[in-house]
């Protein structure tokens, strides 16, 4: 069965990781043939995936609205292919591949299933072009096959923006359950590499990209407020323009200089993710099942999150949910985890990782996906074959 991805980009974030997890472990089901078209020239992510030797195509788009041009280079892309199912990730790769698998019919008729990475709590919380391609895909959803979300709170929230589909159904992310490096030697680890060895104050990280709906703004408010409960703890910032945004300098927020040490996207996290005593996630909007808190549980780190997407759903009884964009309310929960004795701190991170293990292993999603291929693919007629077409 040829399965053709289309999606957006291919930098750094929760769908292209997901995707790459699932192609490396595609070898579960060799009748599966996988390709991968991007509508904007690949990043780091196209990297990873093409290290699989999944083939990786990009149409040279521009960011924003897909075109007409670029319509009918992924309608071409799409007829020369001839995918049994055609899987898009992504707001705008869903809104193209719809309507370019449409153009494509009079030589092809491949299922097309929208993957849903985000979640939509108020609709005014996003972009102006974002809002026209979402009340643009409402009206178009029911031409999809099928919906798949990664976060319950999303298919939710889709189902009331007037996303229909023959076939909507929940596929949570999985992880790979590789065994952990011991936490003390990965905590020793990272704060050799920080630079912090003499300090055994507690290390707070966040990993992100520096974007309004991660709200990065509101961990630094929390972090100065538990600091003067009595925490002298540290927060590490990692990801896409953390280094660069001088509105993150920990000046603008009372902070001292030395507590707050922020680094730019690195392609290492997962070795020394483990270090951390806590991991904090302040999103005030967007998450659908974020990557970056399943794999600190199971890397055995307790986390803090707001109740954000499914972020409840994941954590569970093994950290704390805070309401978004509620300092006051993330410093509380910073101090109590951050002030209970190391014992006490690593069991309940022990905990994190068993409930990852029993309940997201990428085996059973790889698993739920090609059967999801499966099904979309037995509702369709024969498709025609576009080079004889031509002729």
């Amino acid at each position: 069965m040829r399965v053709l991805h289309v999606i957006t980009g291919l930098d750094v974030g929760g769908a292209e990781t997901m995707l790459a997890r699932l192609l490396e472990h595609g070898r579960r089901h060799p009748h599966l043939c996988s390709e991968v078209v991007s509508l904007i020239p690949p990043g780091r992510g196209g990297a990873r995936i093409a290290a699989t030797g999944v083939p990786v195509a990009d149409l040279g788009m521009s960011a924003g609205m897909p075109s007409p041009r670029a319509l009918l280079s992924l309608a071409r892309a799409i007829a020369v292919r001839r995918p049994d199912v055609i899987v898009a990730w992504m707001h705008h790769a869903q809104l193209a591949a719809t309507l370019a698998a449409a153009l494509a019919r009079p030589w092809l008729s491949a299922p097309v299933i929208w993957n849903v990475r985000h979640s939509v709590a108020d609709l005014a919380e996003e972009k102006p072009l974002t809002r026209l391609v979402l009340r643009t895909q409402a009206l178009l959803s029911r031409g999809a096959r099928a919906i798949v979300y990664n976060s319950h709170a999303a298919a939710d929230q889709y189902r009331r923006l007037g996303f229909r589909a023959p076939d909507q159904r929940v596929i949570p992310n999985g992880f790979d359950l590789v065994a952990p490096v011991p936490r003390e030697v990965a905590r020793a680890r990272l704060r050799e590499r920080l630079g912090i060895n003499g300090d055994d104050s507690p290390l707070i990280g966040m990993v992100a990209r520096a974007a309004p709906m991660k709200d990065v703004p509101n961990l630094l408010r929390a972090v100065e407020i538990a600091r003067g409960q009595g925490l002298a703890a540290r927060v590490l910032l990692v990801g896409k323009g953390m280094d660069e945004d001088p509105a993150l300098g920990p000046a603008a927020f009372g902070l001292p200089e030395d507590s707050v040490i922020r680094r730019g996207h690195r392609g290492d996290v997962a070795d020394w993710l483990g270090g951390l005593d806590l991991l904090a996630l302040s999103s005030a909007w967007g998450e659908g099942f974020p990557n970056v808190v399943g794999e600190a549980m199971l890397a055995g780190v307790p986390c803090v999150a707001t109740d954000v997407g499914d972020s409840a759903a994941l954590i569970g009884d093994t950290g704390a949910m805070v309401p978004p964009r509620d300092a006051a309310a993330l410093a509380a929960a910073l101090v109590r985890l951050g002030t209970l004795p190391a014992t006490q701190r690593a069991a309940l991170g022990e905990r994190a990782r068993e409930r990852v293990r029993a309940r997201h292993d990428i085996r059973d999603v790889v698993d739920r996906y090609a059967a999801l291929y499966r099904d979309a693919a037995r509702s369709t007629p024969t498709s025609r074959d576009w080079a004889r077409a031509r002729a």
